[in-house]
């Protein structure tokens, strides 16, 4: 008989584009509603403000298709219901939820009070899904990041009134990064809120380009490096831009990219402090140095064959199971097979990633 480890999804996905979001938004904005129609490559797609969204075709493309594979599609995408069944198969306890179009997209919009009328129709309409059961099931605020104190109120609501775990935030909305001081009043509000900041890139969002992405026109490559690159950079200005001493009680996870990245990149900015750390006064310490102080979170990918080394570097307290339920390339049935089976991980290793670290990075209980 399979070993079962009682598990936390760190990063699961709903889909959004079902919600007929006009009957939502306040009169002012109905007009400007997101529609479905037929765009770039013939399948429906999001308009709002005149554009498609993600970006369908061309240089900057954020939508995937054709598939090597299958793509596992599962009704709980959309139906709570279905929702808890393939937990319940999968042994996932709770799961923490994150957006699709609508969610991946309003962080990007030129207008900012659409923006932040959608980031409450949205979080609302995630709260009406996850009544289904509130204590498996988890939200993600969605935030008009481009007004921040409409951004810290709606996390306030979203925490308070809809019992949400954490705040889903863009590493690039039009060139600003997760360092700049225009983001302390949101992360001083997620800090006494005692939640999360989700840091989850995507792709194909007008003027809000994953790095590198700009410059192909598959999206074999925007999606390959798109996530990576710009996870690499928030760890980067959030550490030496001094977040973490700022707000010490604030917890970061970084969504999306597997972790096989981490040894390298703080290795390198380990190097780049010894020569350069002058340059940035906020800093204090070696970056590697700041693993200890259990604000810095990190999916992995299950079956990522890195796994082990990565923990043997860093070790096995800030890694979190994420089964990206159900992506073009996520797994199902199956998700945390590979590391419920894997034969050198011990015991407690096992358990620390698929079930006690994202109960204390997000506050489940």
């Amino acid at each position: 008989m399979a070993k079962v480890i009682p598990t936390v999804d760190a990063d699961g996905h709903l889909e959004e584009n079902h919600i007929d979001w006009k009957d939502r938004l306040p009169d002012r904005y109905k007009s400007q509603a997101p529609e479905r129609r037929p765009s770039g490559n013939g399948q429906l797609r999001t308009i709002i403000e005149g554009k498609a969204w993600p970006r369908p075709n061309g240089l900057g493309i954020g939508v995937g298709g054709p598939y090597s594979r299958p793509h596992p599609r599962r009704p709980g995408m959309t139906d709570p219901k279905l929702r808890l069944v393939d937990m319940d198969s999968e042994h996932i306890d709770v799961a923490v939820l994150f957006g699709a179009g609508l969610a991946g997209t309003l962080p990007a919009l030129n207008d900012v009070g659409l923006a932040a009328a959608l980031a409450t129709a949205r979080n609302t309409w995630l709260a009406e899904y996850c009544a289904e059961n509130p204590k498996r099931i988890k939200g993600t605020a969605a935030l008009a990041q481009q007004d921040i104190n409409a951004s810290v109120e709606e996390l306030h609501r979203s925490v308070k009134e809809l019992g949400f775990v954490g705040a889903s935030l863009f590493p690039n909305v039009k060139g600003r990064h997760l360092g700049d001081p225009y983001y302390f009043p949101l992360y001083a509000e997620a800090e006494k809120l005692n939640v999360a900041i989700c840091v989850h890139m995507f792709l194909g969002r007008y003027g809000s380009d994953a790095t590198g992405t700009e410059r192909v026109d598959k999206f074999f490559y925007s999606h390959l490096f798109g996530h990576p690159f710009e996870q690499m950079i928030a760890l980067s200005v959030i550490i030496g831009e001094g977040v973490l001493e700022r707000f010490p009680k604030l917890r970061f996870v970084f969504l999306e990219s597997g972790c096989g990245w981490i040894p390298y990149w703080f290795e390198r900015m380990d190097e780049h402090y010894e020569v350069l750390g002058v340059q940035l006064p906020a800093l204090k310490t070696e970056p590697s140095k700041l693993l200890e102080r259990g604000q810095l979170y990190f999916s992995c990918e299950p079956e990522e064959k890195e796994l082990v080394h990565v923990i043997e570097i860093i070790g096995d307290d800030w890694i979190v199971f994420a089964s990206d339920y159900s992506h073009f390339d996520s797994r199902f049935p199956g998700a945390s097979e590979p590391i419920v089976n894997h034969a050198k991980l011990g015991d407690t290793t096992k358990r620390k990633i698929l079930n006690d670290n994202a109960r204390r990075l997000y506050p489940l209980d």
